[in-house]
């Protein structure tokens, strides 16, 4: 069976959210910085947002350390969007981990949105948003949501 050009891309997406749990779990800025645009934005779980390659490298250097111990992350691309055929939206689920993959007791689970744009045939990352998954906000909110939906 023939697979379809968002297949395929897909699979080249997925390889490339690979590329960045090893680098992350490797402590290689290098390898992860190679993933950027020049002129990409970047927001950390926390808010803070880096602009350009430079910045985003600056930050990086600093926090992507063997100094994070016995800290990993599992990610996987949950769904992608192509908004062009050279232009992605990717879901990922990222999960604190050890180094045997078992979770982290108190880490919350991210949840970064990446635009990707692909830039020949190389899928690169132009903006990422990482965000906390906050489950109790999340259950209160839908709580008070059907609440309204039953009045």
């Amino acid at each position: 069976m023939t697979k379809t050009r968002d297949e395929i891309e897909g699979e080249h997406i997925r390889q490339l959210i690979a590329d960045v749990e090893r680098a992350q779990n490797e402590r290689s800025p290098e390898d992860f910085l190679r993933h950027f645009m020049p002129d990409a934005v970047w927001v950390t779980a926390f808010g803070r947002r880096l602009t350009g390659r430079d910045e985003i490298s600056a930050f990086t250097r600093k926090v992507l350390t063997p100094a994070l111990g016995n800290q990993y992350a599992r990610y996987e691309a949950e769904h992608i969007t192509f908004l062009r055929p050279d232009v992605a939206a990717v879901n990922v689920r990222q999960r604190p981990v050890f180094d045997d993959g078992s979770p982290i007791p108190g880490e919350v689970e991210g949840s970064p949105l990446y635009v990707l744009v692909k830039e020949g045939e190389r899928w690169m990352i132009a903006i990422g948003q990482n965000t906390k998954v906050q489950t109790e906000a999340i259950v209160a909110q839908q709580n008070q949501i059907t609440s309204g939906d039953e009045k």
